[in-house]
């Protein structure tokens, strides 16, 4: 069993009342955990994601393919609960990004939606894309 440490944490979106940053835990095999951190107004939250690699590979095409269109829809789902988020692009380049953190089995989970540009998507990109 192959067992890599990144422990490196990327801050996507960052302002007075808004924060996402997702930072590389570890990898088991084939298998990537991110835990990710989610700010809107006075709420926050973290929950630990993990996804096999084919889905990170996904995930980069995916979103590659919508900084060049400036269309369509990418979503980050956590293969051991129902948390999940969703990029999807709008008009102009700007994005909604929307999802849940923390699965709702859990004591405690968040739903959040924000608005964004591209830039957070070319970022969060680059950053998987590093890893693979």
């Amino acid at each position: 069993m192959e067992r890599r440490n990144m422990f490196n944490n990327n801050t996507f979106l960052a302002s007075k009342d808004q924060e996402l940053t997702v930072g590389h835990l570890y990898t088991v095999e084939d298998y990537f955990t991110f835990n990710i951190k989610v700010r809107s107004g006075e709420f926050a939250g973290s929950s630990n994601f993990c996804m096999p690699k084919e889905k990170v590979i996904s995930i980069v095409e995916n979103s590659y393919k919508m900084l060049e269109t400036l269309e369509g829809c990418c979503e980050v789902k956590d293969y051991d609960s129902d948390a999940y988020i969703v990029i999807q692009m709008g008009k102009l380049g700007h994005m909604c990004i929307y999802g849940q953190i923390g699965g709702s089995h859990e004591d405690h989970s968040m739903k959040f939606k924000y608005t964004a540009d591209q830039t957070v998507l070319a970022n969060f990109s680059q950053m998987l894309k590093a890893l693979l």
